[in-house]
């Protein structure tokens, strides 16, 4: 008479296995957060650099900077120094582009207005980019949903 095995995994195997997969998943996890806010970071100082780049070349050839306008919208005569699209698809930090004109304290400014980062999130950009205090430096907190970057004082 033949014995017949049954073929298959038993339920220690199974758990070892699940219990290996979530230690590496632990481990995977916050690695990937890190390095997704470390991107974040990143374009948004990029775009932040661009931007106020090309305001201080509308500032130099219209001899002002541009206008204060609504968040999110464009100001008057500035749409032709950047890409529409990179302005209307929003910032990496979440919310809408903005510029500041003699408003806030400053002179002139762009940032990002109802950003959806955590605030540790902005506190840990400006330790990286900036001088770490978010009244201070050339990136500001200037309200409790604004960051921006000053162009001028």
């Amino acid at each position: 008479m033949r014995k017949h095995y049954k073929s298959g995994f038993t339920l220690v195997e199974i758990m070892i296995v699940v219990v290996i997969i979530g230690l590496l998943a632990a481990i995977a996890i916050p690695a990937f957060t890190k390095s997704r806010e470390n991107a974040r970071s990143a374009r948004f100082a990029n775009d932040v650099r661009v931007f106020a780049g090309m305001i201080e070349t509308f500032s130099l050839e219209s001899g002002d900077y541009p206008e204060d306008s609504s968040s999110g919208n464009i100001p008057t005569g500035f749409e032709e120094y950047i890409r529409t699209n990179q302005w209307t698809e929003g910032t990496p930090f979440g919310g809408v582009w903005d510029v500041e004109n003699s408003d806030y304290s400053v002179t002139c400014a762009i940032g990002v207005h109802r950003y959806t980062v955590s605030n540790d999130h902005i506190l840990r950009f400006d330790q990286k980019f900036d001088d770490g205090a978010l009244n201070t430096g050339r990136f500001r907190k200037l309200d409790s949903d604004r960051y921006y970057f000053v162009i001028a004082e």
